[in-house]
């Protein structure tokens, strides 16, 4: 199975000003520990982060050219246009979806719901039953397409609703049981304290890139420290930047 993926990234954060480029452990950024842990999974050629044509953004691209992965800059606002013009670009016929604030992401789950979305010719996938931070989506580019024809708005931060409720569209949900226990943790990063939990939990798990059932084990024996962030709100519809 060749996996697409992108990486949706900004440096426009307000809460947490240039969250992606903070220092995620003494020797790397957010945004590097994820293009590092994609690079161990999936095809450099496949891992394509993109971002806007504002200056700010500039650095990513630079990290890019760094670590040896594609860049595509499109436009700000509109989300789904960059995912679209990406895909388009490389020649992508389906994705899978990520955000540069999510370190956290499960690989092994993203595998799977590409290979269901991909097996059931889907056009919008979604795991459920996982802490927010640990999972990803999958898109068919046709249906991207389809929607850029006919949205009546330019902004599509949030976009997942583009395709649920369009009943047009096969939009699958898969229920990952085994982490209903800690499918309420906050395990993103939007805020200082996110930050500061999610570098305690790299500092304790033995796995340098832990999956989420090293970081269910890390909660068992270590419940105490996922109080740091339990009190901040998350955004309902949290998809992309």
């Amino acid at each position: 199975m060749e996996y697409k993926i992108l990486i949706t990234a900004r440096l426009k954060s307000k809460r947490l000003k240039n969250k992606i480029i903070r220092k995620i452990n003494k020797n790397q950024t957010i945004i590097e520990y994820i293009i590092k842990k994609l690079k161990k999974n999936f095809k450099n050629k496949n891992i394509i982060l993109i971002t806007s044509k504002n200056k700010q953004d500039d650095k990513l691209c630079k990290i890019c050219k760094q670590q040896n992965i594609k860049f595509f800059r499109g436009s700000a606002i509109d989300v789904l246009k960059r995912i679209n013009d990406t895909c388009q670009k490389f020649k992508f016929k389906n994705i899978i979806t990520i955000t540069a604030d999510n370190p956290l992401i499960d690989i092994k789950n993203l595998k799977m719901l590409f290979n269901n979305h991909c097996k059931n010719n889907n056009d919008f996938s979604e795991s459920i039953g996982m802490p927010v931070g640990t999972y990803g989506y999958c898109l068919k580019v046709s249906a991207v397409n389809k929607i850029l024809k006919t949205k009546k708005i330019k902004d599509t931060e949030i976009w997942g609703d583009f395709f649920r409720k369009n009943k047009n569209f096969n939009c699958k949900k898969f229920f990952f049981k085994n982490y209903s226990d800690i499918k309420d943790l906050r395990l993103t990063v939007d805020y200082k304290k996110d930050l500061l939990l999610i570098r305690k939990i790299l500092k304790i798990s033995k796995n340098n890139y832990p999956t989420i059932d090293n970081i269910y084990k890390i909660w068992i024996k270590n419940n105490a420290i996922f109080e740091i962030n339990k009190n901040l709100y998350q955004k309902k519809k949290f998809l992309s930047y």
